[in-house]
Parts: C-alpha cells; sequence; structure tokens
C-alpha cells in the first residue's frame, strides 16, 4: 500500500466511521443485521465480558488516554478508575454519543491520530477496535505516537477484532481493506488488517515494545497489554 492509497482509504474511514454513528452500537450489541443467532451472539457476548474483567484487572488509573475513542463503550468503564481521561477520535458525531453516553468528566479532542500530537505525557494508553484500521505505512508512526504519549514506565493496553464473522456487512478486498456497507446502502472503503498474536508480538517488539497478545477463549477479539522495552 503506498501513501497516496493509505491517505484515501484514511479519508474515507473517517467519513465512515462519521456515518456510521448511529448504528455503530448495533454491532457491538449484536443487533438487527448484525445478529447472528443464539450461539453465536453468546460467544461473542460470552468475550466482550472476557475483554471488560481483563480491562478491570489492568486497572487504568492516573492520567488515562483513550485514542479512537468513538461512542464511548470503554471510555465509561476507563471513568471508573481513572483519574482524569482524555478521549480523542476523528470523528465528532461519534464523541458526541461518547458524551451522552458516559456522563462524567472527560477531556474530548476531535483530531486526526495522525495529525495530532499528545499535549503531555499520560500514565496509560487505551485504543479498542483501531489498531486493525491503521494502514501498515502508518504502523510505525502511530506507535511512535504512543510512545509520545506515554511517560516513562506507562503501560497500554488495546482490543481488537480476531474473526471476520461470515455474514457482516463487510467484504474484505484484500489482506488490508475491506469495504463497508451501511444499514442506509452506502459502500465505503477502509482499513482492515487482520493480525494473529504472535506476529504481531514480533512486529511490536521490533519497534521496541513488549506487548502480550492473546485471542479471548471463543476467538471474537485479541487482546495486548504492555509497554516499552
Amino acid at each position: 500500500m503506498d501513501e497516496a492509497t493509505a491517505d484515501r482509504l484514511l479519508a474515507e474511514q473517517k467519513a465512515y466511521y462519521s456515518a456510521r454513528a448511529p448504528e455503530y452500537d448495533d454491532w457491538w450489541e449484536r443487533r438487527g443485521r448484525y445478529d447472528f443467532g443464539v450461539d453465536s451472539n453468546a460467544h461473542w457476548a460470552a468475550d466482550v465480558r472476557e475483554l471488560e474483567g481483563e480491562l478491570d484487572r489492568f486497572a487504568p488509573r492516573g492520567d488515562v488516554l483513550e485514542l479512537a475513542a468513538g461512542t464511548g463503550l470503554w471510555t465509561r468503564h476507563l471513568v471508573r478508575q481513572a483519574d482524569r481521561v482524555t478521549a480523542v477520535d476523528a470523528a465528532p458525531e461519534t464523541l458526541e454519543l461518547n458524551r451522552a453516553r458516559v456522563g462524567a468528566p472527560v477531556d474530548y479532542v476531535v483530531a486526526d491520530l495522525f495529525d495530532w500530537a499528545p499535549p503531555r505525557r499520560f500514565d496509560t494508553c487505551f485504543f479498542g477496535f483501531w489498531l486493525s484500521h491503521v494502514p501498515p505505512t502508518r504502523f510505525g508512526d502511530f506507535w511512535g505516537l504512543v510512545d509520545r504519549a506515554l511517560r516513562p514506565g506507562g503501560r497500554l493496553l488495546f482490543v481488537d477484532s480476531a474473526d471476520p464473522t461470515p455474514g457482516t456487512p463487510s467484504h474484505q478486498i484484500d489482506e488490508h481493506r475491506s469495504r463497508r456497507t451501511l444499514a442506509d446502502g452506502r459502500e465505503f472503503e477502509v482499513v482492515k488488517r487482520w493480525y494473529e498474536p504472535a506476529p504481531l508480538e514480533a512486529e511490536l517488539h521490533a519497534l521496541g515494545w513488549v506487548v502480550a497478545v492473546r485471542t479471548t477463549a471463543n476467538g471474537c477479539f485479541l487482546v495486548g497489554s504492555g509497554a516499552r522495552a
């Protein structure tokens, strides 16, 4: 993927998540066209509980930065333990939903993560369902942002998709791109990379990170935590 393609995809991806904001939670709650039956939904719900338990055990205390904060599905958990939360997202539409859901003091920032500079060092950095949307040409740049955002000894936690569930309203074009369809029929092309734990750990180690990555029990999600080497 060249830089021109990455720029085009990121612009379309931003437009997609702005347009998708009102229906994003249907995906998380397995409603409507994301309802894949009792067994599939039960596996999903169990893995969601596993992720939430992992976040509680991680204990994101202190000054916490959330990247690609979205509609607040994770922000609502972060504010319970953090002293302060800064939530950054490129789509103001999702942050409005985030603010309404969380109902607690949060520093909201509308910004493109590839243009944004952290205003200070944070104790913890969290991002949910974002890493798989980072183009391969920007992977190192993104982790450079995380490095600049964390204080020495700071920790990170991320979660992401691990299973391209058959029947979802998307089509994987190649190893880096997906075509997504909204409920109203509009189509968008976005970055979507599917990671395996061991290769991702190795890729991060090459950038100077020690991060343990695993899949959840039913294989729905990835979860990774660690810090700079």
